[in-house]
């Protein structure tokens, strides 16, 4: 009888410890998956760098970045292919070399005070679109109406520059080249 309790508790103990290893290894799997899930959705800061679905990238350095990069390709590159596209009639036009310059001009023309954060009351779909084609870089220009457009690279990690155009001259407002191009 002695002996089978014991036996029986050996047995229990040899049971109990298989159960909490076991447990253990599920727990350690179960945390494998589940803390990755958990994490998807989140963005940590850690000063000018941000962690977001597992991608580190650095905090935009100024809100007229891309622009600065459009304007030195603008100004180094003497090859470059612009199209327009209006959104609404999937209408599309060749850009010349006129057309160009007046690009320049306007990029001449901004300062720093009319870059500004995303507009509340813009539209999520802008009604044409620049594209212009460097040698090693592609940049779009959204062009959403007379004073509001948005400059980024085709594969820019950063949010997108937005532009005032308020107080452009006129003939070097972005929005009067698209319309003139390709009327409504």
């Amino acid at each position: 009888m002695e002996y089978e309790k014991k036996r029986n508790h050996i047995l229990f103990r040899e049971y109990l410890y298989k159960v909490v290893t076991l447990k253990k290894k599920s727990l350690y799997i179960i945390s494998i998956f589940i803390i990755p899930i958990i994490f998807i959705g989140c963005t940590i800061k850690l000063g000018s760098y941000s962690i977001n679905n597992f991608t580190v990238t650095k905090k935009k350095p100024n809100n007229y970045y891309y622009t600065n990069l459009l304007i030195k390709n603008l100004v180094t590159e003497s090859k470059v292919k612009g199209e327009l596209l209006d959104t609404n009639f999937s209408k599309e036009a060749d850009l010349s070399k006129e057309d160009i310059e007046t690009i320049k001009k306007f990029s001449k023309s901004i300062k720093k005070a009319n870059f500004i954060e995303k507009p509340k009351d813009l539209s999520e779909k802008p009604q044409y679109k620049l594209f212009l084609d460097f040698d090693k870089e592609k940049f779009v220009i959204n062009i959403y109406n007379e004073r509001y457009i948005a400059v980024y690279p085709w594969d820019g990690t950063y949010s997108m520059d937005y532009v005032d155009m308020e107080g452009i001259q006129p003939l070097y407002n972005l929005y009067g080249l698209c319309k003139f191009l390709i009327p409504r």
